[in-house]
């Protein structure tokens, strides 16, 4: 990587450690929402905790950072639950390029869901709980592109990480990894009646 490419990686990884909600103010001109429409329950913690889906004690609960696994875990990332649930089409926030395409999550019926990591540039974004993807590793995305569909989960699990990024996380288990970013309002300003 030649110096300016480098002093744009530290560039970015300071503004967004020092300033929380830069990267949305940085790029939100560039970027798109992953999914089209409305949303069936809402993502951001406050809203999500008297929607009535999820009981008081839930561990499935939609936003960042909520627990898991009986208190040990923390969300990575939000679920966010589109109004055509199964089968909605995901798309490329931002041109980029994929960096990995995995099994994800395995649900309790035996669907296996993908994770597709996308280089967008000035952030890597983790497209989850994802039918057969319809791209492959090294592939080039334009903005809008579909990605994928939407699996048997009826949501769209998504993560941020700071640029830079090669892998999603294992699980979040005492402190926050410092790449990993909350990518709440990023997604406000795509689905603001959900907060």
């Amino acid at each position: 990587m030649n110096r300016n490419g480098m002093a744009l990686r530290m560039f970015y990884f300071i503004l967004l450690t020092l300033l929380p909600g830069a990267l949305d103010m940085a790029s939100a001109a560039d970027l798109s929402a992953p999914m089209d429409g409305t949303l069936r329950y809402p993502f951001i913690k406050e809203t999500s905790a008297s929607c009535g889906r999820w009981g008081k004690k839930s561990q499935d609960y939609p936003y960042f950072g909520a627990p898991r696994n009986r208190n040990k875990r923390s969300h990575a990332g939000i679920d966010i639950y589109p109004a055509g649930g199964a089968g909605t089409i995901v798309k490329a926030m931002k041109s980029g390029s994929v960096l990995k395409v995995a099994p994800f999550y395995v649900r309790a019926n035996g669907e296996v869901t993908y994770g597709v990591l996308v280089d967008h540039g000035d952030f890597i974004a983790n497209y989850a709980e994802l039918d057969r993807p319809d791209v492959t590793v090294l592939s080039r995305l334009e903005k809008g592109q579909a990605i994928g569909r939407v699996s048997g989960t009826s949501q769209l699990h998504f993560e941020i990480y700071t640029a830079g990024t090669l892998d999603w996380t294992r699980g979040w288990y005492g402190q926050r990894p410092i790449n990993l970013l909350d990518p709440t309002a990023m997604m406000r300003e795509f689905y603001p009646d959900n907060n």
